[in-house]
């Protein structure tokens, strides 16, 4: 029996905390055993509809590839009053495409937007961000936490139990959240 607790601790809270520990395990090995026969089931689901999704991810491909030749296809007539519409729940037509930004220099075109335009311009057009990086602030000490004004909240103690098994919690979080679907 490895518990590491000092001389004080009695034989009684050990072997409570040991039995504590004992339970928890028991329950968290069930808990494996049926989210294991869970995500087994759902593979299997998965594998048994797979070539159906596949086939109709085809079909679906090509009705849209057949719809795409038909809007192309019509008589420019057709969307001269409006650009698109809406037949049985499928918005089709024309739109203006976004467009792709591009430049080969970032830095020299940020240079001339800075000498060509308004400052007032400028600031909508060039991002620059600041903030504190907070993970290297816990590398620093008390005293320059304290002169810098920042302060460490919820740095307390606190009871910790964790599984050192972290597949399990990753597949239970997956199966949570499948759950969550299924009943949504």
């Amino acid at each position: 029996m490895n518990t590491n607790l000092s001389q004080t601790t009695t034989a009684a809270e050990v072997i409570d905390l040991e039995g504590a520990c004992e339970f928890y395990r028991q329950r968290r090995d069930g808990l494996r055993e049926l989210a294991t026969l869970a995500n087994d089931a759902l593979e299997q689901i998965k594998r048994q509809h797979l070539p159906a999704l596949r086939t109709a991810l085809a079909q679906v491909a090509e009705a849209e590839a057949s719809l795409r030749d038909a809007v192309r296809d019509a008589p420019a007539d057709l969307w001269r009053r409006a650009r698109s519409r809406v037949i049985h729940g499928v918005k089709v037509g024309w739109q203006k495409a976004r467009g792709k930004v591009t430049f080969d220099d970032e830095q020299k075109v940020i240079d001339r937007i800075r000498r060509l335009l308004p400052t007032v311009q400028a600031e909508l057009l060039i991002r620059v961000r600041e903030s504190v990086h907070k993970p290297a602030v816990y590398d620093l000490t008390a005293g320059d936490l304290r002169r810098l004004g920042i302060t460490v909240e919820d740095d307390c103690d606190q009871v910790v139990v964790k599984d050192l098994e972290s597949e399990l919690d990753r597949a239970l979080e997956a199966l949570l959240v499948d759950i969550a679907e299924l009943d949504a």
